[in-house]
């Protein structure tokens, strides 16, 4: 009797979450329908002017014309963080991958940043052993043997792009890019890891913006990059997101073509706040105030606060 009443309750309070996750969906849904749109707004005009924060995954590759080059240079770009030195790592990474990226890694020479000195020596601020790590684990996922039939002879020996063994890899294991990634870099010394994984597949697989779309889309479909600061930005829109669900739940909301287009608003927006300050910071109080007041304006009352974009 004891154990079926706590059934009884567990399914009440599932039954009860689901209520509520439904109830704040659809208001923040009814709330914003005039807020989305300008969201969708900012993060397209935003990614068609073509002028993006310095970040060594986008900048790195932009040294390069050739695609597998590119792909090398975004995974090189893993090690390296925003900061102050971002321009002078990435040189330093430059000039340690050389002309053909791809062919530093296809022929292994990475494999001299794990030997001697040159193993506690920094190249771009990160340890040489660091970064012949993560390259010795990408390329041995990537070098494919294959045999004579029925003999053990070796046939053949070539290293396959990483986009496309990720993407062979996620076919097979039906699973995402981001846990065929999470897989081969184990150990890499990838920091902030969560957030660069996201980001390296919006470079590699999104098209418009920063993005290279080198990679066949992702069927099981890419997350938005978190950061502490976006999530505050998406607090700002959605103050009681925690009670909907989890982050990814929350920005799915919005409506996005592309959950990845959050980044962009995003972005857009820390340019706005930049430009007009008061504007932005008037509205965020406005929207907050209505929001949680459950206050219904009219068009042409939103129309007076939303911040015009400048770009």
């Amino acid at each position: 009797m004891m154990k079926a009443r706590k059934l009884d309750r567990a399914v009440f309070l599932k039954e009860l979450s689901e209520l509520r996750k439904k109830n704040v969906g659809e208001y923040f849904e009814n709330f914003t329908r005039h807020h989305r749109p300008w969201l969708h707004e900012l993060a397209q005009r935003y990614k068609e002017r073509g002028e993006f924060p310095v970040m060594p995954m986008t900048l790195l590759p932009s040294y390069y014309t050739n695609a597998q080059d590119k792909e090398i240079a975004v995974c090189a770009g893993l090690l390296l963080n925003d900061g102050d030195k971002t321009l002078e790592h990435v040189q330093a990474f430059r000039k340690m991958i050389g002309d053909s990226p791809w062919k530093w890694f296809e022929t292994r020479s990475f494999v001299s940043l794990s030997l001697g000195k040159n193993q506690h020596k920094r190249f771009g601020g990160v340890d040489g052993w660091k970064i012949a790590r993560l390259f010795d684990k990408l390329w041995n996922e990537c070098h494919i043997l294959t045999y004579e039939i029925p003999s053990t002879d070796v046939k053949e020996s070539f290293v396959r792009p990483i986009g496309i063994q990720v993407e062979l890899i996620a076919k097979a294991q039906q699973c995402s890019y981001f846990d065929v990634l999470t897989y081969m870099l184990e150990d890499c010394c990838v920091g902030n890891y969560f957030y660069k994984l996201r980001l390296f597949l919006q470079i590699l697989v999104c098209s418009g913006g920063f993005s290279l779309g080198l990679w066949d889309n992702d069927p099981c479909g890419l997350k938005c990059p978190l950061t502490s600061d976006l999530r505050l930005f998406l607090q700002t829109w959605f103050p009681n997101y925690r009670t909907f669900g989890s982050v990814d739940d929350a920005i799915r909301l919005f409506g996005f073509e592309r959950e990845t287009d959050f980044f962009y608003a995003y972005l857009g927006y820390k340019e706005l706040q930049k430009r007009n300050p008061m504007r932005c910071k008037l509205y965020a109080t406005k929207y907050t105030d209505w929001y949680d007041g459950g206050i219904k304006k009219k068009p042409y009352q939103w129309r007076e606060i939303i911040p015009e974009i400048p770009f």
